[in-house]
């Protein structure tokens, strides 16, 4: 263990443990301080696209996290209006070896606890619960953490808070904003699942495209339960502070100040979904536990780090889930971060930083762009959804698989 000052990260969700692992197999002491008193299941299920997969990799994880997930044939797309799949993007075999890695389903529940594990055998990491970080400090050579307990000089902060964050706010970064749109998620038994179109429903990922709704399930838990979302425009009661911009510290680094994470009936989400197919429905009702969440994001293109504090993962650039990529930026994130400070001294982590965000800017703001978009896609009706609906059962399964090799084919960079 490294007898230098550590690094400290705020927040023990995906992002940072990601982040404590990653620094810690490079030799970077760790302290991570987490606001909540258990590490508890937050969502129901993860993609993890062959880019997260690389990552997880250069972490040591994957086969870890391989013994946990499923690996789906393809992700159908699926029209309401037409009630049955209209494209598929095949996966499987074919898929990894054209991005050298596999594409995964899992259960947030599974991956975090591969992470805990992790950081757990990890010496050099010491995790804090009940123990959110309350003011920073920039000293020469470092940063004063405030926490509920005490306080420590930190090498670097890593705000790993998730979209809500108080490292962001009191680095004055960017505001959440919400964006207009809930989503609803629940899991359901396998059982649930009849067939449509000849297809299983309980097979693969699935994207059902309807005007201003769609939903999204595929198997997980090593393929013993499936995941649902479904997502529809907000309601005004359903948008966190009745629309205004959001900010706070949720737990386990992910949330929107507390607003973020709600009960919802299943009968309210029959309701919101009544145009949707007899077999979606039925999948529906088989939903247990629904809960609702209002989406923001955060700018990618506001504030990721001042002095000697960063933002990764969702403190820095939460996106709207419609292309399945908020846990891969922050595992990726997580990497690129530790590849920067490990190679560089104590006196070079301001630019160790700097590089960081360099590194990881442009390429989180296409995804974050390109996930805005493909809700708008989705959420399309009349001219423009029959349209969207004929171009993709004409587009070979090929070509739309070859639409994500900017985005799947990326790989962390030689360690130094």
């Amino acid at each position: 263990m490294s007898t230098a000052a550590p690094v400290v990260v705020a927040g023990a969700g995906i992002a940072g443990l990601a982040t404590a692992i990653a620094l810690a197999r490079r030799g970077v002491e760790v302290e991570v301080f987490e606001r909540a008193a258990r590490l508890a299941e937050i969502g129901a299920g993860l993609q993890l696209s062959p880019n997260a997969v690389h990552a997880l990799d250069r972490l040591g994880l994957r086969a870890a996290v391989s013994a946990v997930a499923v690996a789906p044939e393809a992700v159908r797309i699926a029209s309401v209006a037409r009630g049955r799949p209209i494209a598929r993007v095949p996966l499987g075999d074919g898929a990894a070896k054209r991005h050298g890695a596999p594409y995964w389903l899992v259960a947030r529940a599974d991956l975090q606890a591969v992470l805990l594990a992790a950081a757990a055998a990890e010496p050099g990491i010491r995790l804090t619960l009940s123990c959110p970080v309350t003011a920073l400090r920039e000293e020469t050579g470092g940063v004063r953490v405030a926490t509920s307990t005490g306080e420590i000089v930190a090498r670097a902060v890593v705000g790993a808070d998730g979209v809500g964050s108080a490292v962001r706010a009191a680095i004055g970064g960017a505001v959440a904003v919400t964006t207009g749109k809930v989503a609803f998620r629940a899991t359901a038994p396998l059982s649930a699942a009849a067939a449509i179109g000849g297809v299983r429903l309980s097979d693969d990922a699935w994207i059902w495209l309807s005007p201003r709704a769609h939903l999204v399930h595929y198997p997980m838990h090593g393929g013993g339960r499936l995941n649902l979302v479904a997502v529809a425009e907000a309601t005004p009661d359903e948008r966190p502070n009745g629309g205004n911009p959001t900010n706070g510290n949720g737990a386990n680094g992910n949330g929107n100040g507390g607003e973020w994470d709600h009960a919802a009936a299943a009968e309210v989400v029959l309701a919101r979904f009544a145009a949707f197919p007899p077999a979606m429905r039925t999948l529906l009702a088989a939903g247990e536990d629904w809960r609702r969440w209002p989406l923001s994001t955060v700018d990618p293109a506001g504030l990721w780090r001042r002095g000697r504090t960063v933002l990764v993962g969702d403190a820095a650039h939460a996106m709207v889930p419609f292309l399945a990529q908020g846990a891969a930026m922050a595992i990726e994130d997580a990497v690129v971060l530790a590849d920067h400070l490990a190679s560089a001294g104590a006196d070079g982590t301001e630019a160790a930083l700097a590089a960081f965000e360099r590194t990881r800017r442009e390429r989180v703001r296409r995804v974050c762009a390109a996930a805005a978009r493909n809700g708008d896609i989705y959420h399309l009706a009349g001219v423009a959804a029959a349209a969207r609906d004929t171009a993709l059962s004409l587009a070979p399964p090929g070509l739309l698989l070859a639409g994500f090799d900017w985005l799947y084919g990326w790989r962390p960079a030689a360690a130094r």
